[in-house]
């Protein structure tokens, strides 16, 4: 339901107005939950702009964790499971932290523009999100995970950047099989938001469940999303939580 709340079968390029459509879902659903999100606004080519959705655990504290998914699409495409799929564990996730105090040290956000902009750049967004963090941010955060493409019925796939530490990447697969699934670590090329994270010295891993035959077409929509898939998505995030943070 949530994914098909994110997709609402419509490509969500960054900047565009389905994309402000999808912005204005997610602050819904994390407002409802009470939490309170907040717009980072960033340029997209010469004269355009987009938003990553942030949610923070407050003003003054810095988080030691950040659980992000990109919410914009390529033109054309509704991205089901690029990356819908990605938003609704982010969303699940919120709704099973909302009451508890495991969210106390943990960001998530939603990130604009990580597909491939007119300009030939990708991660805007992501990238726009690490310029603004101070250095003392930067050395809080112990985890960045880029939850992307998991809506395949498929062994998961911890990927970390190439000549980056696998580190993360390790400590997600080992939470995945704690979970219950299966998962092996991967060095994979600069393919998702955890690319500007790791280049500027962060521990950070991205969560796949590989390849989407739809990938980037038309057809890429939610009802090709498995739909046990989700939830053991939401399982590894859920089983990550406290090993990163050391909470209950």
């Amino acid at each position: 339901q949530v994914a098909a709340g994110t997709a609402a079968g419509e490509p969500r390029a960054a900047g565009s107005g389905a994309y402000r459509r999808a912005v204005r879902y997610v602050i819904g659903e994390l407002t409802t939950l009470g939490y309170e999100p907040s717009l980072q606004r960033f340029r997209v080519g010469r004269r355009g702009f987009s938003w990553n959705v942030v949610t923070v655990p407050s003003e003054t504290a810095a988080p030691s964790m950040l659980v992000g998914a990109h919410l914009d699409t390529v033109p054309g495409s509704p991205g089901g499971n690029d990356n819908a799929s990605g938003v609704a564990v982010l969303l699940e996730v919120a709704r099973l932290l909302a009451d508890s105090t495991s969210s106390d040290s943990l960001a998530l956000v939603a990130f604009g523009a990580e597909e491939l902009q007119p300009d030939g750049r990708h991660h805007v967004g992501s990238a726009a999100y690490v310029r603004r963090m101070s250095a003392a941010e930067k050395g809080e955060l112990d985890l960045m995970v880029s939850v992307d493409m998991v809506g395949k019925a498929r062994p998961f796939i911890s990927g970390h950047l190439r000549g980056t530490s696998a580190g993360a990447a390790r400590t997600v697969a080992r939470a995945a099989r704690a979970s219950g699934s299966r998962a092996s670590v991967r060095t994979l090329g600069d393919i998702s938001d955890h690319g500007p994270f790791a280049l500027a010295g962060m521990s950070a891993a991205f969560l796949w469940t590989g390849d989407e035959p739809n990938h980037h077409r038309p057809t890429d929509v939610v009802r090709n999303v498995a739909r046990r898939s989700l939830p053991q998505a939401v399982g590894v995030i859920l089983e990550l939580i406290p090993r990163v943070l050391g909470s209950d």
